[in-house]
């Protein structure tokens, strides 16, 4: 029998209602959650998912016996790699085509994933996303702008009437579709904008270059980047309000975000996540972000190693939320590629090579105006079928005109931090 397209709406709702009870609850009540589901996940996990099953009797884990988040440290962390080489044994054997969602990323690490969800899963992210949303101010079918990848076809923007948003395409950001946009705004004013911060940075910025201003909106949300303190003030400079620092991932692992008060917070009511060390031992300061996912159990990602790192804070926040706060998410940074044709393309490439197979890792270094160079680590299911699958990725985004070479590596370049960042710029902008 199809789904109902009311299902997922219903169990968004639901779960709102669950979200906006549970961000109050004390930390007692919320361990006692955590405890709950995490010893639920963990035992299905052992009995149904092949890895897991696998992984557990070689350690000689006993699931049975495994009490919560005092025993996390037991289980092996689960990094990208693993995802990536063996999601089949990943998945459980309850799931099937018909409640299952597959979902990719690359995040800002080029390294392709596919991994599954459910509608469950969805409703409880979403939900999880909107009280994050609401924070900062944002109400349902308020006047908002969004700025993300959209692939319109002749368009920059367009504007729902039923939700009223305007949705901006990143892909198409450039001096002259920021200026369009501008009159728009002008025109009739949001009250939020949502989106990348580099592209909502350059939208301003170009709009000012061409004599218009955009009008202050309520507050600001940013996500898919790294938001430096440098950015966050100019941001304000431009804006005049003040910015919602948003972080999440599609594999559903982690989420934080921004309160009322200007704390960064875990999302401990949507998954357990732990800062740990180079040993994956749990530590009270800056540590490596690892998450687990209470409501998967398509293909439950336990410990998964997001390989962004945090800074615990010291202080609590007087929001009266028991959400250890953050002070600071390090990683997701990168360069910006600019187009022959004038447009800029910065976290919006993150999805180019999500569909590649054997891709390990990639990277894309502009090197002249008109040349993209990708750099890529593969293994030994990567054939002429997966570049051109990559190009056409590539291509998506930065059109058919910039010249695009490939080239198979042992190592990426790496920043003075010791990172490998997706973009790198090595062409001299001055609008930058």
């Amino acid at each position: 029998m199809e789904k109902s397209i009311y299902q997922l709406p219903l169990k968004v709702l639901d779960r709102h209602i669950f979200y906006r009870r549970s961000q109050y609850w004390n930390v007692e009540k919320l361990r006692i959650y955590q405890n709950e589901h995490l010893k639920r996940l963990i035992r299905y996990a052992a009995k149904h998912v092949p890895y897991y099953h696998k992984m557990f009797r070689d350690i000689g884990f006993e699931a049975d016996k495994f009490r919560g988040i005092e025993d996390m440290d037991k289980i092996p962390l689960l990094d990208k790699e693993t995802v990536r080489t063996r999601k089949g044994e990943l998945l459980s054997d309850e799931a099937n085509n018909r409640n299952i969602i597959w979902d990719s990323t690359s995040g800002s690490t080029g390294t392709p994933l596919h991994f599954a969800l459910n509608d469950h899963v969805q409703a409880n992210k979403i939900a999880a996303l909107l009280r994050s949303f609401f924070w900062a101010g944002y109400r349902l079918r308020q006047r908002t702008l969004m700025v993300q990848s959209y692939y319109f076809e002749n368009t920059e923007f367009q504007s729902d009437k039923f939700y009223n948003v305007i949705r901006f395409d990143s892909n198409r950001l450039s001096k002259d579709s920021a200026m369009r946009l501008a009159e728009e705004i002008i025109r009739k004013p949001v009250k939020t904008i949502i989106g990348f911060s580099f592209d909502i940075l350059m939208i301003a910025r170009f709009a000012e270059e061409a004599g218009k201003q955009f009008p202050s909106p309520e507050s600001i949300i940013t996500y898919g980047e790294k938001l430096s303190v440098e950015r966050r003030k100019m941001l304000i400079d431009y804006y005049d309000c003040p910015i919602f620092d948003f972080y999440s991932m599609h594999e559903c692992s982690a989420m934080i975000s921004q309160c009322e008060k200007g704390s960064l917070h875990l999302i401990e009511d949507f998954a357990y996540m732990e800062i740990v060390d180079d040993g994956g031992k749990p530590t009270l300061g800056k540590g490596m972000l690892v998450g687990t996912n209470y409501y998967n159990y398509m293909m439950p990602l336990i410990r998964y190693n997001t390989r962004d790192a945090v800074q615990l804070s010291k202080v609590e926040c007087t929001c009266g939320r028991a959400f250890r706060r953050v002070d600071e998410i390090f990683g997701k940074e990168c360069d910006a590629i600019w187009t022959s044709d004038g447009r800029i393309l910065g976290a919006v490439m993150s999805h180019s090579v999500d569909q590649a197979k054997g891709v390990i890792m990639s990277q894309c270094v502009q090197d002249a105006t008109d040349h993209l160079l990708v750099r890529i680590i593969v293994d030994e299911s990567y054939d002429n079928k997966s570049q051109e699958v990559l190009e056409v990725g590539l291509r998506k985004r930065i059109g058919s005109e910039m010249k695009l070479d490939f080239e198979i590596v042992m190592q990426l370049e790496k920043t003075a931090g010791g990172k490998a960042p997706f973009i790198i710029s090595k062409i001299v902008n001055p609008e930058l």
